[in-house]
């Protein structure tokens, strides 16, 4: 399960830096950023509250804060830059290169082992990245300012999937754990956005099309693959996560040349996959974050009390050795 998560959540995310470089060009960067966030951390409070994990919001303390702050906060800002700047296989293929980095950082700071299966796939994984990059001249090209908007963009994806690999090995919970991230990640984008970008005029071309378009970044960006991303940290190590992310690149490739080689019907076909994948997520991730959820144990006052009446119990009586001064 934890594998059918981090598959779907990567497809989500490629299919989100397509329709990212459609919302540009109609609307500020923080602006998308901003909606996207604030929608999905909306329905990650729906799902925590069905789940019931709103009552331990407390408990998991100051760990989605950062997260929010690195990823989709920071990351997602400068992935939206570096999209709007440079091609979007280009932009896939940098983000590819996260598998080739996490295991030995996973090594490094979290002293998870590095099996060899996982080092093979990650050079597989770079290796059609290479690939990809030959390419290049073939999808429109890049630029150098943003490839380094991605490049800084994977900096953070992979200092947040460090933090966010040790808050669900503590805490678990997580749609609690992602609404929380995600509303970060949205106040974050609203403040740049009224700080630094300041657009003349909010919202300037927006109507019912890319009404649509947020919606659909805000589920398939926003609320699903972070839900379904947390969720595999809970049962993965991070190198073995990092592996599955470089799918983002062939899916964004592939996706890249079958919506915005044929822009006049984008709205029709997106919304397909985005209804199914929302329905399947949420069922999935509501029963497994409840039968994966690790038994808490009892009071010790309620223990004592199963211990005094197993006692009573003639066929269960225990000789207790007496008090002896």
């Amino acid at each position: 399960m934890p594998i059918l998560a981090i598959v779907l959540a990567t497809a989500c995310w490629a299919s989100t830096m397509v329709a990212n470089k459609l919302a540009v060009e109609f609307l500020a960067v923080t602006e998308i950023t901003g909606m996207r966030f604030l929608i999905g951390a909306v329905l990650m409070f729906l799902l925590a509250a069905t789940a019931g994990q709103l009552g331990g919001l407390r408990r998991i303390g100051p760990g989605p804060i950062v997260m929010g702050l690195l990823e989709p906060g920071m990351a997602a800002l400068f992935l939206v830059w570096g999209v709007a700047n440079t091609s979007v296989v280009s932009a896939s293929v940098i983000i590819g290169t996260v598998p080739i980095l996490m295991p030995v950082l996973g090594w490094l700071v979290l002293r998870e082992p590095i099996r060899a299966s996982i080092l093979l796939g990650a050079v597989t994984a770079v290796a059609g990245t290479i690939l990809l990059v030959q390419g290049q001249g073939d999808h429109g090209g890049g630029s150098l300012k943003g490839d380094l908007l991605c490049v800084v963009a994977v900096m953070f994806i992979c200092a947040n999937q460090l933090v966010a690999r040790r808050v669900a090995q503590t805490h678990g919970s997580a749609a609690a754990v992602s609404a929380l991230q995600l509303t970060v990640a949205g106040l974050l984008s609203l403040l740049v956005l009224v700080t630094f970008e300041r657009p003349p005029v909010y919202l300037a071309r927006f109507d019912y099309e890319i009404a649509a378009l947020i919606a659909f970044i805000g589920v398939m960006g926003g609320a699903i693959p972070f839900v379904l991303y947390n969720f595999s940290l809970r049962h993965m190590p991070v190198g073995q996560v990092g592996l599955f992310v470089s799918l983002v690149a062939p899916m964004g490739a592939v996706m890249a040349w079958g919506y915005l080689g044929r822009r006049g019907h984008w709205h029709g076909r997106l919304w397909r996959p985005a209804a199914f994948a929302s329905g399947a997520a949420w069922c999935t991730v509501a029963h497994c974050e409840k039968a994966l959820e690790p038994v808490r144990s009892f009071p010790r006052a309620r223990v004592e009390r199963m211990k005094e009446a197993m006692i009573d119990i003639p066929v269960l009586r225990i000789p207790m050795p007496r008090h002896v001064p």
